[in-house]
């Protein structure tokens, strides 16, 4: 009984030394095989072909619309879109300036052969125009028969316009290094035809602009309204024209 026994222990033993010798070289298998499929992948990885950063060089210059004049709008108009913007006014109304930014863009670019039939479009000299445009002072209708309010209306929004161009010049002014950080961070990928190479490239290149710009816009539009609505020009407004603005006579 004693050596059955013995026998059976020697038996399980044995069975557990064999699952351990297989299952071990079952580990060792997949454990090779997904350090050769890593290995792999990486080569894979590092042979991929990337298109080169882009360093361009910058040129930009401003362009000032001239600005035209209409009368073409109420208070109550002008009342109607200040509440929908849901912002404080600082002065009474009286006329608004409006404009547009338009963009034009031209780029040097040359092409880049990055192996395995693709190829790169690389901006070398990227051109941009910002241009004040569609410029006008919006003088209220309310204000026809009055000489003096028209004036003053006039003064105060040519003032606005006045700012947006210096607004615009310093805007250029610091046009270049932003946009040269923003094209040195674009990644695009190779492409099999230079046509489309140039359009991937173009297109990166419209959207950096856009949104530097955009940028410019949100940080420095409302500063450049405040600078121009201080409170010696809210005093300037309130006391012309005999008050009337104040007193609340041309609405």
């Amino acid at each position: 009984m004693h050596d059955v026994i013995a026998k059976l222990g020697e038996a399980l033993l044995m069975a557990a030394g064999m699952f351990w010798a297989v299952g071990r070289s079952l580990v060792l298998g997949f454990t090779i095989s997904a350090a050769l499929f890593f290995y792999a992948g990486l080569r894979a990885a590092e042979a991929a072909p990337t298109c080169p950063p882009a360093h361009p060089a910058i040129e930009v210059e401003a362009g000032h619309g001239p600005v035209g004049e209409v009368t073409d709008v109420t208070l109550a108009q002008l009342a109607q879109v200040a509440r929908g913007q849901a912002r404080p006014l600082r002065h009474p109304l009286l006329g608004v300036y409006t404009r547009t930014i338009g963009i034009a863009l031209s780029i040097e670019d040359r092409v880049v052969e990055v192996g395995g039939g693709l190829r790169c479009t690389v901006p070398a000299v990227v051109h941009v125009r910002l241009t004040l445009s569609s410029r006008a002072v919006h003088l209220p209708r309310d204000f026809a028969g009055d000489p003096c309010l028209l004036d003053l209306s006039r003064s105060h929004q040519r003032k606005h316009a006045d700012a947006d161009d210096a607004l615009l010049d310093r805007m250029v002014a610091k046009y270049p290094d932003d946009l040269r950080a923003r094209f040195a961070a674009i990644t695009l990928e190779p492409a099999p035809s230079e046509t489309l190479a140039r359009l991937r490239m173009t297109e990166a290149a419209n959207s950096v602009v856009q949104q530097q710009l955009d940028t410019y816009e949100l940080d420095q539009a409302a500063r450049a309204g405040e600078a121009i609505d201080t409170p010696e020009e809210v005093a300037r407004l309130d006391e012309a024209c005999g008050g009337a603005l104040k007193s609340g006579k041309s609405l």
